[in-house]
């Protein structure tokens, strides 16, 4: 079960979300811990990237991709049981549509996620082909 779908622009702030399960996930406080594990787990193992962090049943697969030259973060949180190869599709759809057609979205100094929000369309439609039973409107809003 997918719990939240989160993508960051390169300095850090949240240009897209989508909650499938009723959670209080505080978007920001996430984006502050995944940059600081990130830098952390830079420093002490240069040579590596960083993709999942593990807690007892909540996985984050975190996936760093090349927007025009900037580095935008795909974040999906998800339980531990969830199919990993088929998280890696989600992720590998999602940022082809981003690429395609929400370059200056997401690349952008001010984050606007208005203007992503076409992109719940393009999940349910996703979620649809790969039969998954989430819904992105069964959310949560941060306080």
């Amino acid at each position: 079960m997918i719990i939240s779908i989160m993508i960051y622009n390169e300095s850090g702030l949240l240009a897209y979300e989508a909650r499938f399960e009723r959670c209080e996930i505080n978007s920001d406080l996430v984006s502050g811990f995944v940059t600081a594990i990130n830098q952390f787990g830079c420093e002490l193992f240069p040579n590596n990237d960083l993709c999942d962090i593990v807690f007892s049943n909540t996985h984050l697969f975190i996936e760093p991709r090349d927007v025009a030259g900037q580095n935008v973060t795909f974040l999906v949180i998800h339980d531990v049981y969830d199919d990993q190869k088929q998280i890696e599709a989600i992720v590998d759809a999602l940022y082809a549509e981003v690429k395609t057609k929400y370059v200056a979205e997401v690349t952008a100094k001010t984050v606007s996620p208005a203007k992503l929000a076409p992109l719940d369309a393009f999940i349910v439609n996703l979620f649809a082909k790969l039969k998954r039973k989430e819904n992105p409107f069964a959310c949560s809003i941060d306080e």
